[in-house]
């Protein structure tokens, strides 16, 4: 049905507006504390509660975008699914942070993704083209996760207004962009600590819907037995191809998309956090208090798969289980057949997990623009309240681009591949080198990143036709191979520099002469575990993550022995975490 033609009534309207204007409060309400500093408006001065930050970390990662197409995979692939969003999709990055990472990141002491690239290389001209290449890089990425953000947003709030979808997306950022302007950082955390409380009460009770109707474990069985298999196999049933639209055709392939994506996610991991969360966590008090942000932050991202799984009962329940429409939109049409007024809570839980994500995005992307462009070489001796305003006239900026680029898609996954595959691959094979090889230095980050970067475009260009295994599996090869001739043509970085930032972020890898001269000067212990621990923690929080998801899965379909199954899982591998994780936090007063 038309959105111009659907009943939403005054009340459905009057939730959703409330919730919207509560945002807008919520900005001019810490405005004033947000907008005292660049520290203050883009890392709430480093002191954010470590519980907020990981309840911030939920909501910021279920957008409604993302969910709409993990709806759609599940609708087409059913149980193997998992195997797709947590290899294919980078999802066990958040494990990843949890494990390491996290405390790695808030250990460096920068402001932003780039600014990291002098601590790891020094204050050298070569370690200043690494740190341009690098914002520049980040620049693209966020405006591509801006466009795609807008993809999602308009093609969800078009089924409710009677407005073109470039008008719906207009709305929603405009409000975001309002309360983000405002209230910086603090200003995020805070609207996105409200936004995970309202996401969790709706996926609460959607879930009860889902579950307690009549709709449930049947209505997913009458997919069939290869739908409900969880074991990957080298392609799909027959005829899959031919039941889905064009953008998830190539998942038929199963077995070589899943080889090529677990290539991708070797790197895609080492490569260490999104730039996004690398605020999140330099935010926090301590390293400590990253880690375990981070661990809530693991925990609380299963509302993603209640949620994403409630919709999709119901909506194979009212719509059926034949793929003879848009799966994509199962969400926006199974809120559209509510009751008046739940269907107004529920746009607003779903608006909270689309706000989120975006106001993250949105504050990043500035602080990208003014921290490593503007006030690095054009506004060195500004004011701070007027930096403060050019970041949010960044912020503006970062909005108005990604609602641009975003009118040349029509479907969410084409917009989200797009982006992962192009954009992000270029980085992969640097990012992870000058991570874990201590004689990757500045200049081979540099020309690994550009030759990696053409080579990806050409490959575009000259074989467009090729498969996305293929295609993956060739750039990374390439861009790992670009970035191992590089690392061996140039020189290393100053082992006094090398010294320094193995000391203070001490990562796991090839750093066996940097850590050599670091005990010779008494910086580190002579023994030192944690390196492999954090490794086995790696594994561990991975399979904990994966565990995560398979609950719910199994709890909709009503299968009580898979379920009791994980459960255990669960519990086995949170008493080893335990253990080797929780005892093993960097102390309280590491800063």
């Amino acid at each position: 049905m038309p959105a111009a033609q659907r009943d939403w009534g005054a009340l459905d309207l009057g939730i959703v507006g409330s919730y919207l204007a509560a945002l807008v409060l919520i900005g001019f309400v810490v405005r004033r504390r947000a907008t005292r500093k660049l520290d203050s408006y883009y890392l709430a001065d480093r002191a954010v509660p470590w519980w907020m930050l990981g309840l911030s970390g939920c909501s910021s990662y279920i957008d409604v975008g993302g969910t709409m197409a993990m709806v759609g995979v599940l609708f087409y692939l059913g149980l193997k699914s998992v195997w797709i969003t947590h290899v294919f999709w980078g999802w066990f990055m958040i494990s990843l942070y949890m494990a390491f990472q996290a405390k790695y990141i808030r250990r460096s002491g920068v402001m932003t993704f780039a600014e990291w690239n002098e601590t790891r290389f020094g204050a050298t001209r070569e370690a200043e083209a690494a740190r341009i290449a690098a914002a520049l890089f980040l620049l693209v990425l966020m405006i591509c996760n801006l466009m795609y953000m807008a993809v999602g947003t308009g093609k969800f709030v078009e089924e409710f207004v009677p407005l073109p979808r470039w008008h719906s997306t207009l709305i929603v950022f405009g409000v975001v962009g309002l309360y983000v302007t405002l209230g910086g950082f603090f200003g995020v955390i805070l609207t996105d600590v409200l936004q995970t409380v309202l996401i969790a009460l709706g996926a609460v009770v959607l879930t009860l819907l889902a579950f307690h109707s009549d709709l449930g474990s049947a209505a997913l069985e009458a997919k069939g037995a290869d739908w409900l298999a969880l074991a990957p196999t080298w392609s799909l049933w027959s005829g899959y191809a031919q039941e889905v639209p064009a953008s998830y055709r190539h998942y038929a392939a199963f077995g070589p998309v899943l080889m090529a994506g677990f290539l991708w996610m070797i790197f895609r991991l080492l490569a260490g956090p999104n730039v996004w969360d690398f605020q999140f966590f330099l935010s926090t008090r301590s390293p400590r208090d990253a880690s375990l942000a981070a661990g809530l932050w693991t925990v609380g991202y299963t509302l993603r798969w209640f949620l994403g799984l409630a919709f999709l009962v119901l909506g194979i329940g009212l719509l059926g289980s034949q793929a003879a429409f848009d799966a994509e939109k199962i969400m926006p049409l199974v809120l559209d057949r509510l009751p008046a007024g739940l269907r107004g809570v529920f746009m607003a839980v779903l608006l909270a997990a689309l706000m989120s994500t975006l106001s993250a995005m949105i504050n990043v992307t500035s602080s990208v623009v003014l921290n490593d462009f503007l006030r690095r070489y054009f506004a060195r001796h500004f004011p701070e309240k007027r930096l403060v305003r050019m970041g949010q006239a960044a912020s503006l900026g970062a909005i108005t681009l990604g609602f641009l680029f975003s009118l040349a898609f029509q479907d969410v996954v084409s917009a989200w591949e797009t982006m992962i595959f192009v954009v992000v691959t270029m980085i992969l094979a640097p990012a992870t080198m000058r991570w874990h090889w201590w004689r990757f230095g500045a200049r081979a980050f540099v020309w690994s990143m550009a030759a990696s970067a053409a080579f990806i475009l050409l490959q575009k260009l000259l074989v467009p036709h090729w498969n996305i295994s293929l295609t993956l599996t060739v750039d990374v090869l390439a861009s790992v191979a670009l970035s191992l001739g590089f690392g061996m043509l140039f020189k290393p970085a100053d082992m006094d520099v090398l010294v320094a930032f193995y000391a203070r972020v001490r990562p796991f890898g090839y750093w066996a002469p940097v850590r050599a001269e670091a005990v010779k000067r008494g910086l580190v212990p002579a023994r030192d575990p944690m390196p492999r621990i954090d490794l086995l923690n790696g594994v561990l929080t991975a399979l904990f993550q994966m565990a995560l998801a398979l609950v719910p899965f199994y709890l909709f379909l009503r299968r009580w022995p898979e379920m009791a199954l994980w459960i255990a899982a669960l519990i086995g591998l949170g008493i080893g975490l335990y253990f080797t994780w929780y005892r093993n936090l960097p102390a309280a007063d590491e800063t």
